[in-house]
């Protein structure tokens, strides 16, 4: 009766430690799960400015590039706009809209709303930092979720545009990409 006994709990210690087993997968797995779905919320953009990418194309010798980063509560887009060969800034937005279509302003980049402020000269550098948020959000998107912007800019739907006195219209326009 001793030895039916030991197999009875040898065998229920056997299906217990493999239950728990099976839990801890289960937790490990979830946990596992949620940081990696955390980890797509944080993504980045990043745009190369050019005149040729204007809609209709100007002359210019004028580049750019943005890149933006969504902070790890995805409530902030940070964002760094750097110029070189422009003259006479006077804004610098995202639009929305697809290459080769113009679109409306969904965010202001430099200044930080209206009015234009005219830099006068040539620029080389750092045009604007800064970061969006929801309240930042303007035209289509005015009142929405910053993760509306987000969605626009993983489609590929999204342009930064800076403004200038010879070309109000946009002198370099660059589509936004990444976040995939």
């Amino acid at each position: 009766m001793n030895k039916v006994y030991l197999f009875f709990l040898a065998l229920s210690l056997v299906f217990t430690s493999s239950c728990e087993k099976t839990e801890l997968q289960d937790d490990f797995q979830t946990d596992v799960e949620l940081k990696s779905a955390q980890m797509k919320i944080t993504r980045n953009f990043r745009a190369h400015l050019s005149s040729d990418q204007e809609v209709p194309p100007v002359e210019s010798m004028a580049t750019g590039q943005a890149t933006f980063q969504l902070s790890k509560d995805g409530e902030t887009l940070s964002y760094k706009l750097i110029v070189a060969n422009i003259e006479d800034v006077l804004m610098a937005h995202i639009h929305m809209g697809p290459a080769g279509q113009n679109g409306g302003v969904v965010a202001w980049l430099y200044p930080a709303g209206t009015p234009p402020i005219l830099i006068p000269g040539t620029t080389n550098g750092i045009l604007a930092e800064g970061e969006i948020t929801a309240g930042d959000l303007v035209g289509a998107l005015a009142g929405g979720e910053l993760k509306d912007l987000l969605d626009q800019m993983a489609w590929g739907n999204t342009y930064v545009n800076v403004h200038t006195s010879m070309y109000t219209g946009g002198e370099i326009r660059g589509q936004i990409s990444g976040g995939k």
